[in-house]
């Protein structure tokens, strides 16, 4: 069954925070104290967050979707923080790329990334937790390398993640 990309809506903000809910412990080291997960979930994937999300001029979200429900979703940043890696500083970020456990390994993530690739300008960049070998590989085939480090606030704890990017030669 195919997989349909298309821009987040206001009507998404509840199914995005469920999405992200789910996926955030996937995305954290194993180690990660589920007190810190719980405390980054709440300050930053709930529902309200993804409503303000959609209102910056920023932001561009994308969902994944299959038979309407949202399996994933994707959030570039046009205007991204400093890392102080002069590679991926002046970058757009992917700063969400998350899809269901259910649909891993059956393409929703690829055609999610393309489409999230496709609206980005030029080179792009990423952190992914340096223990998430699984999103490293899959960042690796489709053309990110490494060039830095960055720590990643997460509750009480300090997670360090790589920092990749992608050029338009990688295509």
């Amino acid at each position: 069954m195919p997989y349909q990309i298309r821009p987040a809506r206001s009507a998404d903000c509840v199914a995005l925070s469920q999405v992200g809910q789910a996926t955030f412990a996937l995305a954290s080291p194993p180690d990660s104290a589920p007190a810190a997960q719980r405390h980054y979930i709440a300050h930053n994937l709930q529902p309200e967050h993804f409503q303000a999300h959609l209102r910056d001029p920023h932001k561009r979200l994308l969902v994944v979707e299959q038979l309407g429900q949202v399996l994933g979703y994707s959030m570039l940043d046009l205007a991204p923080g400093t890392l102080g890696i002069a590679d991926a500083d002046p970058l757009v970020e992917i700063s969400r790329c998350y899809v269901v456990p259910c649909a891993h390994g059956l393409g929703a993530a690829q055609q999610l990334l393309e489409a999230t690739l496709a609206q980005a300008p030029g080179a792009v960049r990423l952190t992914v937790n340096e223990g998430n070998a699984r999103a490293i590989r899959f960042y690796q085939r489709n053309g990110f390398r490494k060039v830095g480090e960055a720590i990643f606030p997460c509750g009480d704890e300090r997670h360090r993640d790589w920092v990749m990017v992608r050029t338009p030669a990688a295509d």
